[in-house]
């Protein structure tokens, strides 16, 4: 069925009305962001609406969420006015929200709830909006149809794939009719960058991996007293070496066998500390199967660890530390880290955040971690499950000091890619391409 016959029919049943902005997602050029800016000139600030499904699962702020709060107050006023909207928020979300420096509008509208696409068309008609940028299932499928309906262009953005939330069928069937006509896509990880092309159909060409955006204050040194103040904490020498992990306790987080290369490396450089920083998870998931509670035996999360470790003798060597409120200060205490997991879909985000503050990796050479790891430049990368070549790689880091501040260096010069300014111009630059093509076709319906 032709765009515009499918738009009239819907916008009949919605408004009552045949009239239909012309569409133009499916002309969008895919040269560098911002190249299409100078088919117009002068352009007023572009007005975008974020579109967000949920901003929280566990108590913690994910995809979304996150993002809205590192990179929103990063954007440029002169180019971009914001118009944020949830789908739907609990009371605890408003709260969190509600300092935010831009206002956020609650629809509060349930996943099938009808009346989302009048609400939205509503919003872009009354914000003049130019582009959508869309978070999650039920966002990109209403959103995308909104914007077929007013000519608006969108983005797709994902954080994660079916393995934690199964694909509907009912989501297929949009994603069949609608992916020809969306603007771009922006894919969180390697993983949801397969996603997207193989299952909601996006054309490679108009997607865009993009890691976590590390927040500015990450590049901000810490002070050197809090940093010895840090170390002291876990009872060391100021010259111990340090060698650190961010994680959540759980299946293939990779943590038995870093201890298992932990007990290698001591062998040969007893004068080292195993840091574990972790979240504990109450549940996780594996592929194909519900949620199940993570055991928790007595003496805590990470009882199983701690036993595990006095198992391997090195239990006077390894700290474990949940959650801690000095995070960055330990970090900062650590001469590097390390990312042992086993499974593609675990985020890069703490191993981002090190290299801002000069931390290299030593990380398995799975989804994100081998983009974000150049092996032998700003850490190593090896096999996940390989404790041997684990301890191998944390070995030589720790034997090799000026190999060591070789890849500290590189690792904070690479983060400046991944910074939440970088992360804004390079939407903005995305925003003013599909704005600009969207004018250039108005125009030509004058």
């Amino acid at each position: 069925m032709p765009d515009s016959v499918f738009s009239r029919q819907i916008l009949i049943l919605i408004e009552g009305t045949t009239e239909v902005a012309p569409s133009t997602t499916e002309r969008i050029s895919r040269g560098p962001p911002g190249h299409l800016q100078q088919l117009i000139p002068a352009m007023p600030p572009i007005n975008v609406l974020w579109l967000i499904d949920h901003v929280c699962y566990d108590g913690s702020l994910h995809g979304g969420g996150r993002l809205f709060r590192n990179v929103v107050p990063r954007f440029s006023a002169d180019r971009l006015r914001l118009t944020p909207c949830f789908l739907r928020a609990t009371q605890t979300i408003r709260d969190v929200f509600a300092d935010s420096p831009v206002p956020v509008r609650v629809l509060d509208k349930h996943k099938f709830d009808p009346t989302t696409l009048r609400a939205l068309l509503r919003v872009i008609k009354e914000e003049k909006i130019d582009v959508m940028h869309l978070h999650c299932y039920g966002a990109s499928t209403f959103g995308r149809v909104a914007g077929l309906i007013s000519g608006v262009p969108t983005i797709v953005h994902d954080y994660d794939t079916e393995v934690y939330f199964p694909y509907p069928w009912y989501l297929w069937f949009a994603d069949v009719a609608l992916s020809p006509r969306t603007g771009g896509a922006i894919a969180a990880s390697p993983m949801v960058r397969d996603f997207l092309i193989k299952k909601r159909r996006i054309e490679m060409g108009k997607i865009r991996t993009m890691f976590h955006a590390i927040p500015m204050e990450k590049y901000i040194p810490v002070p050197q007293n809090r940093v010895m103040a840090a170390k002291q904490s876990l009872g060391v020498h100021p010259n111990t070496r340090i060698v650190g992990t961010v994680t959540k306790l759980g299946p293939q987080r990779g943590n038995e066998h870093l201890l298992h290369a932990a007990r290698d490396v001591l062998k040969a450089f007893p004068d080292a500390l195993f840091l574990v920083m972790y979240k504990p998870t109450r549940f996780h998931r594996l592929p194909s199967r519900k949620y199940v509670e993570v055991s928790t035996v007595d003496g805590g999360p990470a009882a199983g660890l701690q036993t595990l470790a006095s198992e391997l003798g090195i239990q006077g060597k390894v700290r474990f530390v949940e959650w801690p409120e000095n995070l960055d200060e330990l970090v900062s205490a650590c001469d590097f880290m390390v990312a042992p997991f086993l499974s593609e879909r675990f985020s890069s985000v703490h191993l981002l955040e090190g290299m801002a503050m000069g931390k290299p990796a030593v990380a398995t050479n799975i989804g994100e971690l081998c983009e974000v790891v150049q092996d032998g430049v700003n850490g190593y990368l090896v096999p996940p499950g390989d404790a041997g070549e684990l301890a191998g790689k944390i070995l030589k880091l720790l034997t090799h000091p000026e190999e060591l501040d070789r890849m500290s260096r590189n690792a904070r010069q690479e983060s400046q890619r991944y910074s939440v300014d970088a992360y804004a111009r390079s939407l903005e630059g995305l925003y003013a391409d599909l704005a600009a093509a969207r004018r250039v076709s108005m125009r030509r319906f004058e």
